[in-house]
């Protein structure tokens, strides 16, 4: 508290002094009990007007500095509470937020101060909006920690979760419990319980499930989940660990791995690591060690023991790489080749095939170091 409001704290007590022996001789009994209980009233609950509350380091550097239009104090002078307080807090000295409020409760010990009502922060640096109902600022530890509800407006990301820690010097923001992230370009949602956001590396990173939407028009287009994410802004790709699923509305595909990049401008999917397609209205299943996918044009490129599987026609497919096409179910295989199916009976082996499985049309050929094998098997009661 600034040297002016304990000087006026003495003068104030000064004249209630001389007050009282002024008037020593002339006041009743009862009317000296009144000011006695009067005086002690004050004593505990001191107001001021246009007040300041400022808080320097050992150096002189500032650490906060908040002005009020009035402050009623508590007895022990460190709590208050403050009508229209409006200030800054300090980082090496220099502002790094601006704070306003219409009302707030003010707690402070020396090292911190706490403020607790509906507060805005405004990062100077490049005009970030915080919001919560309790603010504290740490300077020791370069953190202001929001909690009881935590909103933040970036030009990239608008961030909603219980509680937040803003750590100014690495300009960093954790946040926890029921949290929702709206990245504006492009345009994502992102549900979680515990985020990490590095502003200016312009990443976002978690280490618990998660769940990603990709928006077109304000609509869901895409679905992803994962036990662990990752999100480049600048790159705009959403990488997916642990359990990772996507869900593509358009071709009613599902895919899922433990290793999923995500390019989300350039529609693309890649897999470094084995991966599971599933189209549900086509009943085809294709697995494989690796594998990427043009999600716009609806195709698949598949590496390394691919797996495909038909419900309908009970059709197996395996290879070494295949190219598939979702909307037509046509496929081009090469590399080690086996095609099989049940009705009826038959298998094909070669080192190329292409064909479509619904239709159990399929077509394998052969090079100058490959051989084509075909095997019928007849069905019973049929010689």
């Amino acid at each position: 508290m600034r040297r002016s409001i304990l000087l006026n704290l003495a003068l104030i007590t000064l004249l209630i002094g001389a007050s009282g022996c002024g008037n020593r001789s002339n006041r009743a009994a009862e009317q000296l009990s009144k000011d006695t209980q009067g005086a002690q009233k004050f004593d505990n609950n001191l107001t001021f007007n246009n007040v300041t509350l400022e808080q320097a380091n050992d150096k002189g550097q500032l650490w906060w500095r908040v002005t009020a239009k009035q402050a009623v104090y508590a007895k022990d002078q460190k709590n208050a509470t403050v009508q229209e307080p409006r200030g800054e807090l300090f980082q090496d000295g220099k502002p790094v937020f601006k704070i306003e409020a219409q009302r707030s409760e003010i707690q402070q010990d020396g090292k911190s101060i706490v403020l607790k009502g509906q507060i805005t922060a405004i990062d100077v640096r490049d005009n970030s909006i915080l919001k919560g109902n309790e603010m504290e600022w740490r300077p020791t530890e370069d953190v202001l920690i929001v909690r009881n509800g935590f909103n933040g407006d970036h030009k990239q990301v608008q961030l909603a979760a219980k509680e937040g820690r803003f750590f100014t010097r690495d300009r960093r923001v954790d946040v926890t419990g029921q949290i929702v992230a709206q990245v504006k370009e492009p345009s994502l949602q992102m549900r979680g319980e515990r985020l990490t956001w590095r502003i200016q590396d312009q990443k976002i990173s978690s280490d618990r499930p998660i769940q990603v939407d990709r928006y077109e028009n304000k609509q869901v287009t895409d679905r992803g989940s994962a036990d662990q994410s990752d999100v480049d802004l600048k790159a705009k790709i959403v990488t997916l660990r642990q359990n990772a699923r996507i869900a593509l509305k358009q071709s009613n595909t599902q895919i899922s791995g433990n290793a999923l990049s995500w390019n989300v401008d350039q529609k693309t999917l890649t897999a470094s690591e084995p991966i599971t397609i599933v189209n549900s209205a086509q009943q085809v299943t294709l697995t494989a060690n690796q594998g990427d996918m043009q999600i716009d044009q609806q195709v698949a490129n598949l590496i390394g023991n691919v797996q495909g599987t038909g419900e309908k026609n009970q059709s197996r497919l395996s290879a070494d790489r295949v190219r598939w096409f979702f909307t037509t179910q046509q496929f081009e295989a090469n590399g080690n080749v086996s095609y099989q199916q049940n009705n009826p009976p038959f298998s094909i082996a070669g080192p190329q095939a292409s064909g479509k499985l619904d239709t159990q049309q399929v077509a394998v050929s052969g090079n100058e170091a490959g051989r084509v094998e075909l095997q019928i098997t007849p069905q019973q009661g049929v010689r």
